[in-house]
C-alpha cells in the first residue's frame, strides 16, 4: 500500500512538472521531469507528460527558453528504440 501511494505521488509530481514545462518551457521543470521519466517509457507517455515534441523519428526533443555556453539551445532528448520506448535520455545543449 505504501508503494502504491509513493507511485501515485511521483506520478502527480511528474504531471505537475510536465504542465509547468508546457506552460513556461523552463529548464527546472523539464530537467526534473526528465529525471522522473523512466527508461522504457513509451512515446505516448512522454507526449502525455511533456506535450508534442520535435520528433526526429529516432528521438524526441523538448527545448527550453535559454542557450548554453556554446550558444546552442538547451533541451531534453529522449532516444527512441525500435519498439517505441525510451532507451536513453539526457538534457544538454542541442547543437544541430
Amino acid at each position: 500500500m505504501l508503494l502504491t501511494a509513493l507511485l501515485i505521488a511521483c506520478q502527480s509530481e511528474l504531471e505537475r512538472l510536465g504542465n509547468t514545462y508546457q506552460e513556461t518551457q523552463d529548464y527546472e521543470s523539464l530537467s526534473r521531469a526528465v529525471d522522473l521519466i523512466e527508461l522504457g517509457s513509451d512515446t505516448a507517455f512522454v507526449r502525455s507528460i511533456l506535450g508534442e515534441p520535435i520528433d526526429m523519428g529516432f528521438d524526441f526533443r523538448y527545448l527550453v527558453d535559454s542557450t548554453g555556453p556554446n550558444g546552442c539551445v538547451i533541451g531534453a532528448v529522449f532516444h527512441i528504440d525500435d519498439n517505441g520506448k525510451v532507451d536513453q535520455k539526457w538534457i544538454d545543449e542541442v547543437c544541430e
